[in-house]
């Protein structure tokens, strides 16, 4: 199904993920859709492989991790602090290297300190390959954290895109007790 992508999140200098600057960075990319979520579009190379043409586990645990991480961010535009306290995670087939592939995430449940969020890995043809829950504590002002890395703004891109579904619902709007 098509969706409108609102805008792209920033993205971090050192970031192994997302890392503009870091040579053994994923470079993903993430975007905020028109119904809540988020997406990671990215193209592991041969150096994030753990076998021949095959993607690190780890490598996957962390582009999961980070796209239920920024999830948050879709409710609370600016919100790039967060800190991983539990991430489950499960394979479900293999994942390869130098292949356009996306990643979804969404919010599951928001409350005072934490959030909770899901994020799946999607093969071209549409098949889940792997996704995870995850907990996450919520910092305040990230910008005060001397240990945060700094945020780098880029270029904001408007365009549809095709996002397979996943499993809902999502939280969709930030519960009126926790605006502030």
């Amino acid at each position: 199904m098509n969706h409108k992508i609102i805008n792209k999140q920033p993205a971090a200098k050192d970031c192994f993920i997302c890392g503009t600057e870091n040579d053994a960075s994923v470079k993903a990319e993430f975007y905020n859709l028109d119904d809540g979520r988020v997406i990671c579009l990215f193209k592991a190379k041969d150096i994030h492989g753990g076998h021949p043409g095959i993607l690190h586990g780890g490598v996957i645990c962390s582009i999961l991790d980070e796209t239920a991480g920024r999830a948050m961010s879709v409710l609370s535009p600016g919100t790039t602090g967060a800190l991983t306290m539990q991430l489950d995670t499960s394979f479900k087939a293999v994942v390869p290297t130098n292949l356009e592939l996306m990643a979804v995430g969404w919010l599951e449940e928001v409350r005072e300190k934490v959030y909770i969020s899901r994020s799946e890995i999607f093969l071209p043809d549409g098949t889940v390959a792997a996704y995870c829950r995850g907990v996450y504590y919520r910092l305040k002002d990230p910008s005060k954290n001397d240990h945060y890395h700094k945020v780098y703004p880029q270029v904001q891109d408007r365009f549809e895109i095709d996002v397979p579904d996943t499993e809902g619902p999502w939280v969709t709007e930030m519960p009126e007790e926790l605006k502030k």
